[in-house]
């Protein structure tokens, strides 16, 4: 009898050691569980962090991509301002500031080495009966024709500038005297009244030309300027033929 109490005893402590372990082991598994949740928790959201910071990225990228865009667009605007403030929009030749800035340093070079500077002033005789015959298209035609024989008779040193409508004026740097002037007149004279094809019509037109020579005739700008003018419309008074304007291209 009291054998049997003692294993009833061992066996009841045995069954609730056992529940014990196995409370334990309970535990334990749920502890694991829930760590591997939190491992997946904080996995997802750093996946999602990295995703977001992806497409925080590919949105700076193409903010950097528009804005370099409009800075090209910018710097592109910008260059073309430039020129056409220093050019003509129809000729590309420069315009009377540039024409400014480079008669100040023609005369800087012609003052340290004892040279001459000379202004031409050219105006297209009797141009508007181009415009009115053919139209002004032929007219603008003309003008960039006759800018680029200016360009062709001159050197690099020199400048071909479009004063205004049909008016030209060519700035002769460095030059020895005026005898080098008046041979470079003469050679642009004969350049431009040289038959033109506008339009499939065949135009000759004649120039007046003005000079004057720096220091000899004046110093200032201006005063050169009004110098030339004043000569170009003497000249003019004496010759100024009506253009000839023939139907059908000249042959070359």
């Amino acid at each position: 009898m009291g054998t049997q109490t003692l294993n009833g005893g061992e066996q009841a402590f045995a069954a609730a050691r056992g529940e014990v372990q196995r409370a334990r082991s309970g535990d334990a598994f749920a502890e694991d569980v829930t760590d591997i949740a939190s491992v997946r928790f904080a996995l997802a959201a750093t996946e999602r962090r990295f995703a977001a910071a992806l497409r925080q990225l590919e949105r700076m990228r193409r903010r950097d991509a528009l804005h370099e865009q409009q800075l090209a667009l910018l710097q592109k605007t910008a260059a073309t301002a430039q020129r056409f403030a220093y050019h003509d929009e129809l000729t590309g030749l420069p315009n009377r500031h540039l024409l400014l800035d480079r008669f100040n340093q023609a005369v800087a070079l012609a003052v340290r080495h004892n040279k001459q500077v000379a202004l031409l002033f050219l105006d297209l005789d009797r141009f508007k009966e181009i415009n009115n015959t053919l139209g002004h298209s032929a007219g603008d035609q003309l003008l960039k024709q006759v800018a680029i024989r200016l360009l062709s008779g001159i050197r690099t040193s020199d400048t071909a500038c479009r004063y205004g409508g049909d008016e030209f004026v060519v700035l002769l740097a460095e030059l020895n005297g005026k005898e080098g002037a008046l041979a470079v007149a003469n050679s642009l004279r004969a350049q431009i009244e040289l038959p033109y094809v506008v339009d499939g019509a065949s135009v000759t037109i004649t120039t007046s030309i003005g000079m004057a020579v720096y220091p000899v005739d004046a110093r200032g700008y201006g005063d050169l300027i009004q110098v030339s003018d004043l000569a170009m419309y003497r000249h003019k008074a004496r010759r100024s033929p009506r253009p000839r304007i023939l139907e059908g291209a000249v042959s070359e």
